[in-house]
């Protein structure tokens, strides 16, 4: 099956960084070789902030982590660009190239200094998902209760007026509510980069119904996210023991391609024909059975052709939703 294909999430970039791989050949969920299998090939890269650091000391990495990634995107300049508007993603791919857009993962690295968001426009960021977990400068993660803080809105409005589209994958209820109200004052979009489904496995960390359809209505987009915590129960109880008693044991259930068809199907049982994609979170996440990386999401695709999905249906959701919404909001 031929196939293009834009992801909206990966932790690829601090990978890479960390483990002093390149961008092309790497032993990383996503490489330039790996997706060699795609006609045309469009990653969001989001820089995560390291739970085990400080906001400061997360956006000293910011600056490190998208130095190196320009640095490997420059040194392999033949076959991959970093772009940052709809135009340049098309003129990568008239010239037979990928393409590679920008994306921080907690906003916390601002650091309660809304100067610091200039500095992500200037490098290029496209979307800044806002929580990744706790409580923030920002306002609360999905493991946590609480809305924006004063803070946290004054971001949320100045990327609406930056281009800088607020990502709400990791926040809670009520901050994606908030972040809901005031896309709308603005009338402008608002994503889920690599969110699950709620309605499908009532994760803290999944997308509730009410915000898909703020996110259809808006013109927003919703990326498919492949990890399994997230995606399904994966504790079960068991009753085999060392020693063969019969006492109660916790264990790990396996995660499957079924199990990934569960949120898609249910994502467009809810209408989400024309905004789910895939934002896999690969390099940020063990990933279900079968899969080991980029090259294999042409499973997913292959599940959704065996259960009668039109190719224009899978189309869309590897890549034509996004696409779209990149032409209409990067210009």
């Amino acid at each position: 099956m031929q196939l293009s294909l834009i992801d909206t999430h990966c932790d690829t970039a601090f990978e890479l960084y960390h483990k002093k791989q390149g961008i092309y050949e790497n032993d990383c969920h996503v490489s330039l070789k790996k997706a060699e299998k795609y006609t045309n090939y469009t990653q969001f890269l989001a820089v995560w902030a390291n739970k085990r650091r400080t906001d400061d000391e997360c956006f000293e990495d910011f600056i490190n982590i998208s130095d190196n990634l320009f640095a490997e995107i420059q040194k392999n300049g033949d076959k991959v660009s970093l772009v940052r508007t709809f135009d340049e993603m098309q003129h990568a791919w008239r010239k037979e190239k990928r393409a590679v857009f920008l994306a921080v993962e907690d906003a916390r690295i601002l650091g309660g200094r809304i100067e610091r968001l200039d500095i992500l426009k200037e490098r290029g960021v496209r979307y800044l998902t806002l929580l990744w977990g706790g409580k923030t400068c920002i306002g609360a993660s999905h493991d946590e209760e609480g809305g924006l803080t004063r803070f946290g809105r004054e971001v949320v409005e100045k990327c609406f007026e930056y281009g800088i589209v607020p990502d709400v994958s990791h926040a809670n209820e009520r901050v994606t509510d908030e972040v809901s109200e005031l896309a709308h004052q603005y009338k402008k979009p608002f994503i889920a980069s690599h969110s699950d489904l709620y309605e499908v496995f009532p994760h803290t960390r999944n997308l509730r119904k009410k915000h898909l359809q703020d996110i259809i209505g808006l013109g927003g987009t919703v990326g498919l996210n492949l990890c399994p915590w997230h995606i399904k129960n994966m504790i079960l109880k068991g009753t085999l023991s060392a020693d063969h008693q019969n006492k109660s044991e916790l264990v790990l259930d396996v995660c499957s391609i079924d199990d990934v068809m569960r949120h898609v199907e249910g994502y467009l049982e809810l209408g989400a024909e024309n905004v789910l994609g895939l934002g896999c979170d690969l390099d940020g996440t063990d990933l279900p059975q079968g899969f080991s990386g980029i090259g294999d999401l042409e499973k997913i695709a292959d599940a959704m052709a065996k259960r009668g999905y039109p190719q224009k249906l899978i189309d869309k959701i590897f890549y034509k939703n996004n696409y779209e919404f990149i032409k209409r909001n990067f210009t």
